[in-house]
């Protein structure tokens, strides 16, 4: 299990854990909680309190909540997420020896069929709340004419599961300080250690566990975009439609003052109505700030701006409103920093999978190699032509080796279903060999 708290990591034990952990609790897990109904500053800090004295369950519902009710912040959190955990992904050799080629081919069967974007998806969520874990089941599978220990199965378990030690019970329950600790009975509250061998788990960095999520950040935005709609929709129902006004003389009988009062009735159920020349009706319309209900919208623009530099790093990427039309350049510089926390995430995923699962398979296979390493194939976004050149240029000016099946996928380009299917392509220049015709991704 990585860990950034003050506590090494355990070794392996001799053998793969048995078992199932994390298993459902039915008073745990059906519960629903929606503390974001009604947020206010008070019961913000009340839940990043619980979530400090080791019980972050609170602050984990509450960061859902106010993600499940955010356009923008929801979208924000699962286009980084996906940018990552959807992408091509390979196993490759830690090191040149025949142990370490064995051990990647080996794993890389073993995940044929594991529903690995699922458990990525659900890791990548770390950045929300600072942590987030999947557990491992370990079989036995007979491949190439041996049975190896394998992962048969990832788990992702919901965040609000954990708790984290602190203080003196956290050194009295056994373990280190800021460590993830799971909720499997009742009548243990503050849970109980993580196996080792058993969990993948991905926690941010710089500071405690509790505090690390960024939406420990976000929650202030999001809670201020709330405030802002919700005074917005009052807003419109007081004054975005214009007040009808009827006017009478000071002379006026009773029966003249009840005509006028059927006319405003009149006008707010059918927006029309039929009044004598002696009545006049005019319509007030609320005029502030020059632009009525205009500072709503800045707040939730503000809000929003917030929110995407928080996640992303910048907020050209996400939303163009209010630049004045921000020039190429500018555009590029913040796509850029999008990319860098993509990378970031990528690499972060990669380093967990090396610590947790290979290092964990070559232990149990007693094999003598560095653990293989995942590789998750990120790439900037490029126009499919663009990417071809790019592809040519590599492989026939620098000499680099191009998938042919990645090209294809990448351009959206199926195998022919036969030889009648296959396009017969440009025909080869005389006196060239096929394999100097050859197309840059035929490498």
């Amino acid at each position: 299990m990585t860990s950034l708290s003050l506590h090494r990591p355990r070794p392996f034990p001799s053998s793969a854990p048995r078992g199932q952990d994390a298993r459902d609790l039915l008073f745990h897990d059906a519960a629903i909680n929606h503390p974001e109904f009604g947020v206010t500053p008070a019961s913000i800090l009340a839940a990043f309190r619980a979530a400090e004295g080791g019980d972050p369950t609170q602050q984990n519902d509450l960061f859902d909540g106010l993600i499940e009710g955010d356009c923008h912040a929801r979208s924000l959190f699962e286009k980084r997420e996906q940018a990552v955990a959807g992408k091509p992904r390979v196993i490759q050799s830690g090191d040149a020896s025949s142990d370490g080629q064995l051990a990647a081919e080996v794993l890389r069967i073993a995940h044929d069929g594991l529903p690995l974007v699922d458990a990525f998806e659900h890791l990548l969520k770390y950045n929300r709340h600072g942590y987030s874990a999947c557990e491992i089941d370990w079989g036995i599978r007979r491949i190439g004419r041996r049975d190896w220990i394998v992962p048969t199965w990832y788990t992702p378990v919901p965040v609000r599961r954990f708790r984290i030690s602190t203080g003196a019970l956290g050194l009295m329950d056994g373990g280190g300080l800021d460590e993830l600790r799971l909720v499997t009975d009742y009548r243990r509250p503050r849970g109980d250690a993580l196996r080792p061998g058993k969990w993948l788990v991905l926690r941010r960095s710089g500071t405690c566990l509790a505090r690390a999520g960024l939406m420990r950040t976000g929650a202030w935005p999001a809670m201020g975009k709330r405030y802002g709609f919700r005074d917005w929709v009052i807003w419109m129902e007081k004054f975005g439609q214009p007040t009808p006004i009827a006017s009478y003389g000071e002379e006026t009988d009773e029966e003249s003052k009840a005509v006028a009062a059927e006319i405003i009735r009149s006008l707010g159920e059918t927006n029309g109505a039929i009044k004598p020349k002696s009545i006049e009706v005019e319509f007030a319309e609320a005029k502030r700030f020059g632009d009525s209900g205009s500072v709503h919208q800045a707040e939730i623009d503000h809000c929003n701006a917030e929110m995407s530099k928080l996640v992303n790093g910048s907020t050209l990427t996400n939303d163009n409103k209010g630049s004045g039309g921000a020039s190429y350049a500018l555009g590029s510089v913040h796509d850029g920093v999008r990319w860098e926390a993509v990378q970031y995430d990528a690499e972060r995923l990669e380093t967990a999978f090396e610590t947790d699962v290979s290092a964990a398979f070559v232990a149990y296979n007693d094999l003598r190699c560095a653990p293989p390493k995942l590789k998750i194939q990120v790439v900037r976004d490029l126009d499919p032509m663009t990417r071809v050149q790019v592809a040519a240029k590599y492989r026939n000016e620098l000499g680099g080796k191009v998938s042919a099946q990645q090209m294809g996928q990448e351009l959206g380009f199926r195998e022919p279903s036969g030889n009648g299917d296959e396009l017969p392509g440009m025909p080869a220049k005389a006196g060239t060999t096929p394999a100097e015709s050859s197309a840059p991704g035929d490498a």
